[in-house]
């Protein structure tokens, strides 16, 4: 019954992740991977503060299946859905030894996977993913995992961090768990070889290409120098994480009482994916510590329906748990359906990139073969209107964000680099302008300089007017 009922929960996310959900579209799933495949060089050409690993499976899937960038970024986030839903069932049914716990581990996550994950194939989606697929490992069967179980998910973990530099944190914490709590040294070695395979593949593929220097820059020197603005956790969310994970502490307590060591070490990857809210505080961020939480929260509900009494005669303090866990349970249920309500933009939508359609097909019709493209600013959703048009960038790419400009030589480059070859087209949305000042207004100050205006969109949601330019007929 449970896998009958899990296999109907795979099909009812298939359906709304296709046809009503409407998650947006970033720039490093779907602009950053299209520029790749036409020439631009990761941290090259195209300077970027996330780590690589997302853009990179992007590019490598938009280089073998040639359909629209949105629509694949789509069905790839669905494939990641799927696979967390069951690798979450597999978790909770191994440390609980049930198979419905399995099952409402997987429904807990499938109700509240639509609330943070509201961003296609987001880099803490994939951090989650190799995660739980590491604890799925881990915790197969025997009390004391193989060599060759340990070396997976060590190359499980080291994959982790390809995606997010913060996922070396749940790294080092399943190392250390591995050394002082297990006392498997042996293990430990081979779990740290395993685990720091694929960064050394990645760090010498950098270096080999001479983009070693500026991945570092813009992964770990920019990343730590404070530049980018903070977001602090709000009410809203702070409720939503709350509800979230009312059932995580029950959890810790059962493990403890019924001394199941092996189930804590889901209890310290879960705190670890929690620090991935800093320094940005955010829903999408969330998807970091979803699964786990979900997975805990399974264990438990299976364990409060095997030891139910009769309600009848339930006492008074358990009347009152009840009370509660009703009043919790509405909480649930309210913020799991708001992520079902449409957007202005329609069931199943691409939100950060349907909107741009219109104006992309406006720009296409006047541009000619060898046009370039700049869009002030290069937010993450603005940069899909490069794939939308065909239209490269004419040299290095930067997003706009105030915070990019502040290191000196972002906007001296490009001022160089325009000076001598400027896009032929730049779209500046005036109602984002505030986010790139003050470094912004310099390139502003080309776009009055050197170019007119050539038409204006209509309203575009959640972005406003936007205003086409074209270069200037000589300015070249």
């Amino acid at each position: 019954m449970p896998r009958r009922l899990l296999f109907t929960l795979l099909i009812l996310q298939v359906i709304t992740h296709l046809f009503w959900l409407s998650p947006a579209a970033h720039s490093g799933q779907v602009a950053i991977p299209w520029m790749m495949n036409r020439g631009l060089t990761l941290f090259g050409d195209i300077w970027e503060q996330h780590a690589p690993g997302s853009s990179l499976l992007a590019a490598a899937a938009q280089s073998l299946i040639d359909i629209d960038p949105g629509a694949l970024v789509k069905l790839l986030n669905i494939a990641l859905v799927l696979a967390l839903t069951v690798l979450a069932y597999l978790l909770a049914k191994q440390l609980a030894d049930a198979e419905w716990a399995g099952l409402l581990g997987a429904a807990v996550f499938a109700w509240w996977e639509p609330v943070y994950g509201n961003v296609l194939l987001y880099f803490d989606t994939l951090v989650a993913l190799c995660v739980l697929a590491a604890l799925v490992v881990y915790c197969h069967d025997d009390e004391h995992p193989s060599a060759k179980r340990i070396a997976a998910v060590g190359l499980l973990m080291g994959a982790s961090t390809l995606f997010k530099q913060q996922a070396w944190l749940a790294l080092g914490l399943l190392g250390f768990w591995l050394l002082l709590i297990e006392g498997r040294r042996q293990g430990a070695l081979v779990y740290a070889g395993a685990a720091l395979f694929l960064p050394l593949l990645q760090w010498s593929a950098l270096w080999s290409a001479g983009l070693l220097e500026s991945y570092i820059f813009w992964n770990w020197t920019f990343n730590l120098s404070g530049a980018m603005d903070g977001l602090p956790l709000d009410g809203d969310l702070f409720r939503k994480l709350l509800l979230t994970n009312a059932l995580v502490f029950p959890f810790i307590v059962l493990a403890l009482r019924q001394e199941r060591r092996r189930q804590l070490i889901v209890v310290a990857l879960w705190l670890a994916a929690l620090t991935l809210l800093y320094p940005r505080a955010g829903e999408n961020h969330a998807m970091a510590h979803l699964p786990l939480a979900a997975v805990m929260s399974g264990v438990v509900l299976a364990t409060l329906l095997s030891q139910r009494a009769d309600w009848r005669l339930w006492d008074a303090p358990r009347a009152i748990l009840a009370g509660l866990l009703v009043a919790g349970g509405s909480g649930w249920l309210w913020t799991g359906a708001v992520s079902y309500i449409p957007t202005p933009l329609g069931p199943g939508a691409i939100l950060a990139y349907d909107e741009f359609r219109e104006l992309a097909a406006d720009l296409r019709d006047q541009a000619e073969d060898g046009d370039t493209l700049f869009v002030l600013p290069e937010t993450d959703s603005s940069p899909q209107l490069h794939p939308l048009t065909g239209l490269r960038p004419p040299g290095v790419w930067v997003k706009g964000w105030h915070w990019y400009f502040k290191p000196a030589h972002v906007l001296a480059t490009l001022k160089d680099e325009w000076e001598d070859e400027p896009p032929t087209w730049i779209v500046v949305f005036p109602y984002l302008i505030a986010a790139g000042e003050p470094g912004i207004n310099h390139l502003l100050d080309i776009v009055e300089a050197r170019y007119t205006l050539a038409f204006e969109s209509a309203e575009i949601y959640d972005h406003g007017r936007a205003a086409v330019y074209r270069l200037k007929s000589g300015s070249g």
